[in-house]
């Protein structure tokens, strides 16, 4: 069974877990759901005016499909101020942690921010960098803060501090993605992260289908 923990595309397989990411809108209905989603407020998305979004997903997150609270976070690219930026995040730390739900980040330019808000929150549910691709001195950091990480598109690519997060990062820290790659397949992530670990695609599977369990008690 493969693991596709952060997907913008539906993709129906029976040996795939396809964990669709929504940006969550005040017209969002329960009934687009997919069966198995992460919900959240995105800041490329929000606007000035973003309560009743925020009380929609409040309402939705509860629902037994949505199986993590994000993508969210900061983002220094976008156009919404980074303190309003900060009070939505902060709201959506506190409804994973009353629903008992993994936290899904995206951060851009603000990783001290986000270490800082981590360290103020105390959180017991996991907090997972989407996407990681940075540095090898922001991936150790982040890594001794805590965090957990899904790798994607970047492990494709000649990116040797990439290549070594993979190769020696803990086996119960980090899961697996296409993001918004509609060209990717997650089997191409699989294989190419098993060759980096050095283990057997199979061998890789059962690793984060247990990790998986973990992180969403699923």
């Amino acid at each position: 069974m493969l693991i596709d923990f952060h997907t913008h595309h539906h993709r129906s397989s029976l040996n795939l877990i396809n964990v669709q990411v929504l940006h969550v809108s005040a017209e969002t209905r329960s009934q687009a759901l997919p069966n198995i989603c992460s919900l959240g407020l995105h800041p490329w998305f929000m606007e000035s005016s973003w309560q009743d979004a925020w009380h929609n997903l409040e309402e939705l997150s509860q629902l037994p499909q949505v199986i993590a609270i994000g993508e969210c976070g900061l983002d220094r690219n976008c156009k919404l101020p980074i303190a309003l930026q900060t009070i939505i995040f902060q709201k959506q730390i506190q409804l994973a942690e009353s629903l008992q739900k993994p936290l899904v980040v995206h951060c851009v330019k603000a990783f001290s921010e986000l270490i800082a808000l981590k360290k103020q929150a105390k959180p017991m549910m996991p907090w997972v960098i989407h996407g990681f691709h940075k540095k090898a001195s922001v991936y150790q950091l982040l890594l001794e803060h805590g965090f957990y990480f899904s790798f994607g598109a970047a492990i494709l690519q000649d990116q040797a501090f990439v290549a070594d997060a993979i190769a020696t990062i803990p086996t119960s820290r980090f899961l697996l993605e296409t993001d918004d790659r509609q060209d990717l397949q997650i089997e191409q992530i699989y294989e190419r992260a098993a060759q980096l670990r050095q283990i057997s695609v199979n061998s890789l599977e059962i690793e984060l289908l247990e990790t998986y369990g973990k992180l969403t008690g699923n």
